[in-house]
């Protein structure tokens, strides 16, 4: 039973319980701490049991590729050029805000602050400010902003009502409490200053659903909810412009507004919620049969991040696995249980079998794009 951080309903039964015991970190690090979610059925918002000290583990261990400057996540590949995931989000506010000389923007939740390095690379004309729970990225921060522009812990007061964008990249979705976020944001806003947020949309990636950092997963009506409650017009709430995420506009208003319709909307998301804890209910008897039907051959798992890791502790025998394999070669130096990450052309060549540890909605493509891999005879699991 959890009371809900949006609503305050209390919610008696979660919808899905890590089956192992373990679950899957949003830096794809295998965790003890199971995913328990629960469904606000009001508002179509799904909530995760938070992990117990969560502040520590924000403020010392989620620790972001080791405080390196330059890695990032691959958003995707286009022939042979690969896209990361700071570039694509900079890109996107870029095109969806009208960003005037001398503008002041705040990055809230802004962890390493490269989305805002890699912003003032291309605005040189714009002033910068930097907000986490964490102090551990600040010898990163005061490379490219001044001591005045960043904080930890606590906002500066000075900074209340200055701001004519405050930003948040994939943090929403990991704080305890987004109503109380929100409300700390539109204070650092100007009049009709812009909230944009970016946060994954489970609908679209399953994997998020099973993230035990990420206390909460939106849908477009309760994204709607959770602005108007706090004092915002709804600008936009875009599911399209970045897979896998909303992207969300909010304007500063004077009130506050809970005035809207849901329509036939809420009973489709509810529809879809549960879809989505049946999949991961059913998907470790899935892998069971398949690592029965290929035992004695061996393996590898396509794709380094959450449905990897969750394949690799769904195996019963993970000896049979020789490698994990990813394309993005920030990742080649780094291990996952001990296995190496190898790039597809490097496949081992006794490797008969691929489990694909990718979001169902890409991985065949993803797949039939690795011409190495054409002429071989080999096995895959498709989730």
């Amino acid at each position: 039973m959890i009371k809900s951080k949006l609503t305050g309903n209390t919610i008696e039964v979660p919808i899905y319980s890590s089956s192992n015991g373990k679950s899957i970190t949003s830096l794809s690090k295998i965790s003890d701490h199971p995913a328990i979610v629960y469904f606000d059925e009001t508002i179509g918002h799904l909530q995760t049991q938070e992990i117990e000290g969560i502040e520590n583990y924000y403020d010392e261990k989620y620790e972001i590729y080791n405080q390196s400057e330059e890695d990032d996540i691959l958003y995707k590949v286009e022939g042979d050029k690969k896209i990361y995931r700071q570039q694509h989000q900079v890109e996107t506010i870029l095109s969806k805000i009208d960003i005037k000389p001398g503008i002041k923007i705040l990055d809230y939740g802004c962890a390493k602050g490269t989305v805002m390095k890699r912003l003032l690379e291309r605005r040189t004309d714009i002033k910068t400010y930097l907000f986490d729970v964490s102090k551990m990225y600040e010898n990163l921060w005061k490379k490219f902003v001044d001591q005045k522009q960043y904080a930890s812990y606590q906002i500066k007061p000075e900074w209340n009502g200055q701001m004519d964008v405050v930003t948040s990249f994939f943090a929403f979705e990991h704080v305890v409490d987004p109503i109380k976020e929100l409300q700390a944001v539109k204070k650092l806003l100007k009049e009709n200053g812009l909230v944009y947020i970016i946060v994954p949309n489970v609908f679209e990636n399953y994997a998020d659903f099973i993230v035990n950092d990420h206390i909460h997963h939106y849908s477009n009506v309760s994204l709607r909810y959770m602005l108007l409650k706090t004092g915002f017009d709804v600008v936009e709430i875009d599911a399209h412009s970045h897979f896998g995420a909303y992207v969300v506009i909010g304007k500063k208003t004077q009130e506050e507004s809970l005035k809207f319709e849901t329509g036939t909307e809420l009973n489709k998301i509810k529809d879809e919620c549960y879809t989505i804890a049946n999949y991961w209910n059913k998907l470790q008897n899935k892998i069971a049969a398949f690592e029965s039907n290929t035992k004695g051959e061996k393996a590898a798992i396509y794709g380094a991040g959450v449905y990897g890791n969750f394949i690799a502790t769904s195996l019963k025998d993970l000896s049979c696995v020789s490698c994990f394999i990813d394309q993005n070669t920030l990742l080649y130096n780094e291990r996952i249980l001990a296995k190496a990450i190898y790039s597809p052309q490097d496949l081992p060549e006794d490797v008969k079998v691929i489990y694909v540890g990718m979001n169902p909605k890409i991985a065949k493509s993803a797949i039939d794009s690795i011409a190495s891999w054409k002429n071989k005879n080999l096995q895959y699991l498709f989730l």
